[in-house]
């Protein structure tokens, strides 16, 4: 099954998932495959490159970092969770991307909608390449005014260097497809 899930507490309620006021597709058919590939994600992002590159989120170690500290690189930005199996299955492209980009000028992040302690707890299990950030309530707020409305996950933005979003992506992304979009807007 391929979900977009907004919480583990989610309820089901045929075929969509409701936590809050969030709604929450769930897939488990090729039609509802091919109806996510068609989902808008929500519009142009609200965030000004000042918002973007304040962003602070909490590392492995506890520290703020912020987003600003890659304003001069094509920045990725992956929301995810470490409950969201969809998010998990996409991981392991953003490592094969990583590693083959971030010399020239490519760096990802990831923001989890998820504790501190579960993201440390996934790190250490995992050999992610590139630096994840934990924000239980803040991810799913940002990752909103980044154009994902409904606040599901996963969902991945790519900021230009300068601060424009030139991509976002509600669902798992393709690896030839993200990476063809990756390399046309590597920093020259």
């Amino acid at each position: 099954m391929v979900g977009y899930l907004t919480s583990p507490e989610s309820q089901r309620l045929s075929g969509v998932e409701r936590h809050g006021g969030g709604v929450t597709e769930v897939l488990s058919s090729a039609a509802g495959m091919q109806a996510a590939a068609q989902m808008q994600v929500g519009g142009a992002p609200d965030v000004t490159p000042g918002v973007i590159y304040t962003a602070t989120f909490k590392d492995m170690a506890g520290r703020p970092q912020s987003l600003g500290q890659w304003q001069n690189k094509l920045l990725v930005i992956n929301f995810w969770a470490t409950w969201c199996a969809p998010c998990k299955e996409e991981m392991p492209i953003f490592v094969k991307l990583h590693q083959k980009l971030a010399e020239q000028g490519v760096q990802i992040v990831g923001i989890a909608a998820d504790t501190s302690l579960n993201v440390a707890k996934f790190a250490k299990m995992t050999s992610i390449n590139y630096p994840l950030f934990s924000d239980e309530a803040g991810a799913i707020e940002f990752s909103k005014r980044l154009g994902n409305r409904f606040g599901l996950l996963p969902h991945t933005v790519v900021v230009a260097p300068g601060g424009a979003v030139i991509y976002t992506k509600l669902g798992l992304i393709s690896e030839v497809e993200f990476e063809s979009i990756l390399r046309q807007n590597i920093p020259k």
